[in-house]
């Protein structure tokens, strides 16, 4: 059959659909494999504005598997694997999703879908319209199925689904064992708290209209400042209006308080030199295996002259409780639950600062042992990260998500080209 412009115009059309939906679940899959547990965290928040009691642990296997569905979903689409199956499922799942984003938008439970993590913030009504378009993209492209085009042979599609299965749950384990190799919240390293939080006198503000509610004859009606009335109206309320949001910090909840409820954020971010913050969001979750590890820590900076703080959102009478078990000697800060996870994901995690500045965040599985606590920070190794290191990380880890998949494709190709010159 002669292929005609129009049905190579369809092709194409029908391609550039399918590799906008697959690059759209494979994106929305990587960056929450990037953070996990930033997304068991917004599966909670929807558990809890729902009123569902749901455990750690439930939510955990929930976030893992809507991870491997999107990122596998995704890339199999982008190869043209199992066309219809994974058509169908994305259709299922979007059918599935769309009436709830809906739902979610008209009550608003939460702002934040969470859909793409933290690397893009979605409201719901966006959200909701996200998953409209891609509904209608997929059962367009599963119309015209048979004219998406094969990125790899029928024979090396399971080695293209192995590997995206495999690497996906390799990649976001990794990531909650060692932290986010992307960080996308505002407490990265190399982050001043201090300028971070500082709002510039020029910034722009937030901008208010005034309305002016007024009644008259028994009717009440709202009038802008400039559509104000006559005298004959009486005057029953007055509103202010939010226009335009004005310049908004990207830290602007970092509040610290000491167990008597005194602020002491300034007090802690204004000291010279090195700050050790050991983040315990939950004290009552935290493993008891660590308490010698926070302990050596606590030492070290003893010994060198640096300060210590233990944060936790943990109520007085578990941080009493926590202190008397452990027989702690080290001072307890309280913060808010949000802020404390924003600011690292593992519990505990340790965050170092020298002058303000984040220069190093290790979570429990990389937080330095006794043996690596001997010299000062100065020529201390194992707990300041340079960005020369954060760059290999995020190097190693690309190369070991999409490399393989552009070998096999390289390999696949070479055999099929070998294949048809033997056969010609």
């Amino acid at each position: 059959m002669k292929r005609t412009p129009a049905h190579i115009s369809l092709s194409i059309f029908i391609n550039s659909l399918r590799f906008a939906l697959a690059l759209v679940f494979a994106f929305s899959g990587f960056v929450k494999a990037v953070d996990p547990m930033g997304t068991v965290y917004k599966m909670a928040d929807y558990a809890d504005a729902f009123g569902i009691g749901v455990s750690p642990l439930w939510l955990l296997i929930g976030a893992d598997l809507l991870i491997m569905v999107e990122y596998v979903m995704g890339v199999s689409l982008f190869f043209g694997l199992y066309r219809r199956f994974y058509l169908w499922s994305m259709i299922v799942f979007l059918t599935v999703m769309t009436p709830l984003t809906l739902f979610l938008a008209l009550t608003n439970p939460i702002s934040d879908c969470g859909c793409f993590g933290d690397a893009i913030a979605l409201n719901n009504w966006q959200t909701f319209g996200k998953n409209v378009v891609l509904l209608i993209m997929a059962v367009v492209v599963l119309i015209f199925n048979k004219r998406i085009q094969r990125v790899i042979s029928e024979d090396s599609q399971w080695l293209v689904f192995v590997f995206a299965f495999a690497s996906v749950v390799v990649f976001m384990h990794y990531n909650i064992r060692h932290l986010p190799v992307i960080d996308f919240r505002p407490y990265t390293i190399g982050t001043n708290i201090v300028e971070t939080m500082t709002v510039p006198e020029d910034a722009p503000q937030d901008e208010y209209e005034t309305y002016f509610v007024m009644e008259k004859d028994g009717e009440q009606r709202t009038f802008s400042f400039e559509e104000y009335p006559d005298s004959t109206w009486t005057f029953v309320s007055r509103e202010n209006r939010l226009v335009s949001r004005g310049y908004e910090p990207p830290i602007a909840d970092f509040h610290l308080t000491d167990l008597d409820g005194e602020e002491v954020t300034w007090e802690v971010l204004e000291q010279s030199g090195y700050t050790f913050l050991m983040v315990a969001h939950d004290l009552e979750r935290t493993d008891e295996g660590m308490l010698d590890i926070i302990n050596d820590i606590y030492d070290y900076t003893k010994v060198n002259g640096y300060a210590f703080y233990l944060l936790t959102s943990s109520s007085r009478q578990v941080i009493d409780q926590w202190n008397d078990h452990t027989g702690a000697a080290y001072p307890y800060l309280q913060a808010d639950d949000i802020m404390l996870k924003t600011m690292i994901r593992s519990n505990p995690g340790l965050i170092v600062l020298k002058d303000a500045t984040i220069i190093g965040k290790l979570s429990a599985a990389d937080m330095p042992r006794d043996e690596h606590l001997n010299v000062p920070m100065e020529r201390n190794k194992s707990i300041e990260v340079t960005a020369r290191e954060l760059e290999a990380r995020r190097i190693s880890m690309a190369l070991w998500m999409f490399f393989p998949l552009l070998l096999l494709v390289i390999i696949d190709k070479n055999l099929k080209n070998k294949n048809t010159s033997i056969n010609n």
